[in-house]
Protein backbone atom coordinates (compact mmCIF):
# COMPACT_ATOMS: atom_id res chain seq x y z
CA UNK A 1 0.00 0.00 0.00
CA UNK A 2 1.39 3.16 -1.01
CA UNK A 3 1.34 6.36 1.27
CA UNK A 4 0.51 9.63 0.10
CA UNK A 5 3.24 12.75 1.16
CA UNK A 6 1.22 15.15 3.24
CA UNK A 7 1.59 18.42 2.66
CA UNK A 8 1.89 20.93 5.63
CA UNK A 9 0.20 24.32 4.67
CA UNK A 10 2.54 26.12 7.74
CA UNK A 11 5.72 24.92 5.39
CA UNK A 12 4.26 26.11 2.09
CA UNK A 13 3.34 29.98 3.65
CA UNK A 14 6.57 30.30 5.29
CA UNK A 15 7.96 29.30 1.72
CA UNK A 16 6.06 32.41 0.28
CA UNK A 17 6.84 34.60 3.02
CA UNK A 18 10.41 34.35 2.63
CA UNK A 19 10.39 34.53 -0.94
CA UNK A 20 8.14 37.92 -0.56
CA UNK A 21 10.67 39.07 2.31
CA UNK A 22 13.80 38.07 0.10
CA UNK A 23 12.42 40.47 -3.05
CA UNK A 24 11.52 43.15 -1.02
CA UNK A 25 15.43 43.62 0.68
CA UNK A 26 16.99 43.36 -2.99
CA UNK A 27 14.47 46.08 -4.45
CA UNK A 28 15.50 48.23 -1.47
CA UNK A 29 19.39 47.57 -2.08
CA UNK A 30 18.54 47.97 -5.52
CA UNK A 31 16.73 51.37 -5.08
CA UNK A 32 19.17 52.50 -2.53
CA UNK A 33 22.15 51.99 -5.52
CA UNK A 34 20.08 53.82 -7.99
CA UNK A 35 19.29 56.83 -5.88
CA UNK A 36 23.15 57.12 -4.88
CA UNK A 37 25.02 60.20 -6.56
CA UNK A 38 28.46 60.91 -7.67
CA UNK A 39 28.86 64.83 -6.40
CA UNK A 40 31.62 67.45 -5.94
CA UNK A 41 32.78 68.02 -2.87
CA UNK A 42 35.49 70.84 -1.55
CA UNK A 43 39.13 69.24 -1.63
CA UNK A 44 40.55 73.04 0.45
CA UNK A 45 39.14 76.10 1.28
CA UNK A 46 38.45 78.48 -1.63
CA UNK A 47 37.51 82.19 0.20
CA UNK A 48 34.81 84.37 -1.14
CA UNK A 49 36.19 86.27 -4.41
CA UNK A 50 38.61 83.74 -5.06
CA UNK A 51 39.21 81.27 -8.08
CA UNK A 52 38.44 77.57 -8.27
CA UNK A 53 41.37 75.52 -9.31
CA UNK A 54 41.17 72.18 -10.21
CA UNK A 55 42.75 70.90 -7.55
CA UNK A 56 40.21 72.41 -4.84
CA UNK A 57 37.88 70.13 -5.94
CA UNK A 58 37.55 66.02 -5.13
CA UNK A 59 34.18 63.60 -5.23
CA UNK A 60 32.34 61.91 -3.00
CA UNK A 61 29.37 59.21 -3.57
CA UNK A 62 25.94 60.20 -1.63
CA UNK A 63 22.94 58.48 -1.24
CA UNK A 64 19.69 60.62 -1.83
CA UNK A 65 19.37 64.02 -0.58
CA UNK A 66 16.10 65.74 -0.83
CA UNK A 67 16.62 69.52 -0.94
CA UNK A 68 20.57 69.93 -1.28
CA UNK A 69 21.60 71.79 -3.75
CA UNK A 70 25.08 69.76 -5.71
CA UNK A 71 26.86 69.28 -8.31
CA UNK A 72 27.18 66.09 -9.93
CA UNK A 73 31.14 64.88 -10.56
CA UNK A 74 30.56 65.17 -14.53
CA UNK A 75 29.99 68.75 -13.81
CA UNK A 76 33.15 69.75 -11.99
CA UNK A 77 34.75 71.12 -14.95
CA UNK A 78 32.53 73.95 -14.79
CA UNK A 79 33.25 74.85 -11.56
CA UNK A 80 37.02 75.30 -12.62
CA UNK A 81 37.82 79.12 -13.15
CA UNK A 82 34.86 80.14 -11.72
CA UNK A 83 34.55 82.67 -8.61
CA UNK A 84 33.42 81.75 -5.11
CA UNK A 85 30.47 84.10 -4.46
CA UNK A 86 30.39 82.65 -0.65
CA UNK A 87 33.26 81.36 1.41
CA UNK A 88 33.74 77.11 0.01
CA UNK A 89 35.41 75.38 3.51
CA UNK A 90 36.42 71.73 2.61
CA UNK A 91 34.89 69.08 2.86
CA UNK A 92 31.77 71.55 1.99
CA UNK A 93 29.52 70.79 -1.18
CA UNK A 94 29.14 73.22 -3.42
CA UNK A 95 26.23 74.12 -5.33
CA UNK A 96 25.39 75.43 -8.26
CA UNK A 97 24.86 78.74 -7.02
CA UNK A 98 28.12 78.77 -5.03
CA UNK A 99 30.47 80.05 -8.06
CA UNK A 100 30.09 82.34 -11.19
CA UNK A 101 31.61 85.69 -12.46
CA UNK A 102 32.30 88.40 -9.99
CA UNK A 103 29.95 91.09 -10.51
CA UNK A 104 30.98 94.78 -9.66
CA UNK A 105 27.92 96.78 -8.55
CA UNK A 106 26.91 100.13 -9.79
CA UNK A 107 28.66 102.97 -9.36
CA UNK A 108 31.74 101.09 -8.52
CA UNK A 109 35.03 99.80 -10.88
CA UNK A 110 37.39 96.68 -10.36
CA UNK A 111 41.03 97.49 -10.06
CA UNK A 112 44.30 95.57 -10.44
CA UNK A 113 47.56 96.79 -7.99
CA UNK A 114 50.71 96.06 -8.03
CA UNK A 115 52.47 96.86 -4.63
CA UNK A 116 55.92 96.26 -3.56
CA UNK A 117 56.41 94.56 -0.28
CA UNK A 118 56.21 96.31 2.59
CA UNK A 119 53.09 98.39 1.19
CA UNK A 120 50.57 96.31 2.81
CA UNK A 121 49.42 94.38 5.42
CA UNK A 122 51.58 91.38 6.24
CA UNK A 123 48.74 89.65 7.76
CA UNK A 124 45.79 87.53 5.38
CA UNK A 125 43.45 90.18 3.41
CA UNK A 126 40.85 87.83 2.42
CA UNK A 127 38.50 89.16 -0.20
CA UNK A 128 35.88 91.39 1.64
CA UNK A 129 38.51 93.15 3.88
CA UNK A 130 37.85 97.15 4.15
CA UNK A 131 41.10 98.63 3.21
CA UNK A 132 42.29 102.11 2.50
CA UNK A 133 44.47 102.99 -0.45
CA UNK A 134 47.04 105.61 0.37
CA UNK A 135 48.79 107.83 -1.60
CA UNK A 136 52.54 107.83 -1.05
CA UNK A 137 55.14 110.80 -1.42
CA UNK A 138 56.24 111.05 -5.13
CA UNK A 139 55.35 114.45 -7.53
CA UNK A 140 53.16 116.85 -6.13
CA UNK A 141 50.02 117.42 -7.62
CA UNK A 142 46.49 119.02 -6.18
CA UNK A 143 44.85 116.02 -6.46
CA UNK A 144 46.75 112.89 -5.05
CA UNK A 145 49.17 114.62 -3.23
CA UNK A 146 50.94 112.25 -0.35
CA UNK A 147 48.22 111.41 2.26
CA UNK A 148 45.39 111.09 -0.27
CA UNK A 149 43.22 108.16 0.98
CA UNK A 150 40.46 106.49 -0.67
CA UNK A 151 37.92 103.61 0.40
CA UNK A 152 38.76 100.34 -1.38
CA UNK A 153 37.57 96.83 -0.27
CA UNK A 154 39.77 93.56 -1.42
CA UNK A 155 38.06 91.53 -3.97
CA UNK A 156 40.79 89.19 -4.16
CA UNK A 157 43.23 87.88 -1.97
CA UNK A 158 46.75 89.02 -2.64
CA UNK A 159 49.06 86.77 -4.63
CA UNK A 160 52.60 87.33 -4.77
CA UNK A 161 54.53 88.49 -8.30
CA UNK A 162 56.42 85.39 -9.88
CA UNK A 163 59.64 87.70 -9.08
CA UNK A 164 58.54 87.34 -5.41
CA UNK A 165 59.28 91.15 -4.98
CA UNK A 166 55.73 92.15 -4.81
CA UNK A 167 51.66 91.36 -4.53
CA UNK A 168 49.10 91.50 -6.88
CA UNK A 169 45.31 92.23 -5.62
CA UNK A 170 42.08 93.16 -6.50
CA UNK A 171 40.28 96.39 -5.23
CA UNK A 172 36.76 97.20 -5.53
CA UNK A 173 36.27 101.48 -5.84
CA UNK A 174 34.26 103.92 -6.13
CA UNK A 175 34.13 104.67 -10.09
CA UNK A 176 34.41 108.37 -9.55
CA UNK A 177 38.84 107.82 -7.98
CA UNK A 178 39.32 104.85 -10.43
CA UNK A 179 41.15 107.00 -12.66
CA UNK A 180 43.17 108.83 -10.08
CA UNK A 181 44.31 105.53 -8.51
CA UNK A 182 45.13 103.89 -11.73
CA UNK A 183 47.27 106.65 -12.32
CA UNK A 184 48.92 106.55 -8.93
CA UNK A 185 49.50 102.71 -9.51
CA UNK A 186 51.41 103.52 -12.57
CA UNK A 187 54.22 104.71 -10.95
CA UNK A 188 54.03 102.76 -8.00
CA UNK A 189 52.18 105.54 -5.57
CA UNK A 190 49.85 103.14 -3.26
CA UNK A 191 50.23 101.92 -0.07
CA UNK A 192 47.55 99.89 1.51
CA UNK A 193 46.14 99.85 5.28
CA UNK A 194 43.65 97.67 6.35
CA UNK A 195 40.70 99.47 7.98
CA UNK A 196 39.07 98.66 11.56
CA UNK A 197 36.32 96.02 11.49
CA UNK A 198 32.89 97.86 11.08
Amino acid sequence: MQLRARRSNRLIVLGVLCACLGALIMAWVWTGTQESQTVVVMAAHVARGEQVEAADLTTTTLGRADGVAVVSADQASALVGQYALVDLPAGSLPGPDAVGVLVVPAGHAQLGLRLAAGRLPSQPLPPGTRVWLIAVPGAMDANTGPGAQYEAVVASAPLVTTDGNGWLVDVQVEESVAGQLAALAAVDRIAMVRRGDA
